[in-house]
């Protein structure tokens, strides 16, 4: 046997990323990887415990480029729990279709990107140009296109603007039309079929075994997603399915985040529905837009210092773009939070790469990692 370790990045089309896999070849045939990750790593764990509790926003857009607005809601339900704050409804409709408009952006840029990464151009064409329609009303509403700083303890910074929902709804018109046209380019292609399927077993018992989830473990046929079944803001008002493929290969990959796509138009279309006909505030009455503000300006008595809250703990769990995401934070009383812990399902997803890489080709290795989606910023944090 002649085996070899061969380096595919840190800097290497392939990553999506700033991280290094290493592989072990014989041949063509990829017989061992070792995953290595941290050329990202900014410490922003340890950063939240010296900012206060809606400074740590700006961290949070960032740790993720595709999915900001998921860590950012993500960090703040685990913050009202620890400062036992409550959410307006209005506010959590508001929230719930954010979330929904990130995982469409988030799966077309996969999208665009992934089925590139296989020789097919067109899709990118596509996949950016609707993209944009979905950043055009992140900007709207939230007045940026991928770093929002929208949401706050206790609801988000402003209301929609006039006319945001026909807005929104052209655009979900829009790109459910052009779902079927994605699906024609993959499907009626001989090349992703044929690079697609079979590839990248991961099974579901490996997947419940190393803490994969996400579109990754609904692709193995297991139909677990929190917004179902550990529902958070008003998701349990929300009328969806949990699409499944019983590949556990890349082409499964692709089709549960296909039909994603069509669920979260769904519930977007929902949220709409609810917030044109119930008007309402999008801040909780107790809390201010800036947690811990050293001392209430004049004449701003409605400003709240985080002393004045209970001392608490938060412990959230919600489902992003790429799978699970965790947040806990403690509040011990003071002006910023003093433990912040976060669960990237990326990193997880990247460390499970030996069950699913080992015994492909070193042609396949795009196609596997990615069908995984990969996200350094919020793998290394």
């Amino acid at each position: 046997m002649s085996e070899m370790w061969v380096n595919m990045g840190p800097q290497h089309p392939m990553t999506h990323g700033l991280w290094n896999l290493r592989v072990k070849i014989d041949g063509e045939l990829i017989v061992d990887v070792d995953p290595e990750i941290g050329y990202l790593h900014r410490g922003i764990e340890k950063i939240c415990e010296y900012r206060r509790y809606n400074e740590v926003v700006t961290l949070m857009d960032r740790s993720c480029y595709v999915a900001g607005l998921a860590w950012e809601q993500l960090y703040f339900i685990a913050a009202e729990q620890a400062l036992g704050v409550e959410v307006p409804e209005r506010a959590e409709y508001v929230r719930t279709m954010a979330q929904e408009l990130q995982r469409l952006a988030s799966h077309i840029m996969w999208y665009a990107a992934y089925v590139e990464d296989l020789g097919l151009m067109s899709p990118m064409l596509y996949g950016m140009r609707d993209r944009d329609l979905v950043l055009d009303l992140f900007q709207s509403f939230t007045g940026a296109r991928m770093t929002y700083e929208y949401m706050r303890v206790g609801g988000v910074r402003n209301d929609l603007p006039v006319g945001f929902s026909d807005r929104a709804r052209k655009v979900m018109d829009w790109i459910e039309k052009k779902l079927v046209e994605y699906e024609n380019l993959c499907e009626r292609s001989d090349i992703f079929r044929k690079r697609t399927v079979g590839v990248g077993i991961l099974k579901a018992k490996d997947c419940l075994n190393t803490g994969v989830t996400g579109p990754m473990l609904r692709a193995a046929g297991v139909a677990r997603d929190l917004r179902r079944d550990r529902p958070y803001s008003v998701y349990s008002e929300m009328d969806f399915v949990i699409p499944t493929h019983d590949g556990a290969d890349a082409y499964g990959r692709y089709r549960v985040r296909m039909e994603e796509m069509r669920q979260s138009i769904r519930i977007v279309r929902q949220s709409l529905d609810w917030l044109d006909r119930h008007p309402g505030r999008v801040m909780a009455e107790k809390v201010p837009r800036f947690v811990g503000t050293p001392s209430p300006p004049p004449g701003r008595e409605e400003y709240v210092l985080a002393r004045d809250f209970p001392k608490g703990r938060g412990l959230a769990a919600m489902e992003e773009p790429h799978g699970e995401a965790v947040a806990y934070i403690v509040n011990e009383g003071n002006e910023h939070p003093y433990r912040a812990k976060l669960r990237s399902p990326v990193f997880v997803n990247i460390s499970a790469a030996k069950h699913y890489m080992i015994g492909y080709r070193v042609s396949d290795i795009p196609v596997i990692m990615g069908s995984v989606d990969v996200c350094l910023g919020e793998a290394d944090r």
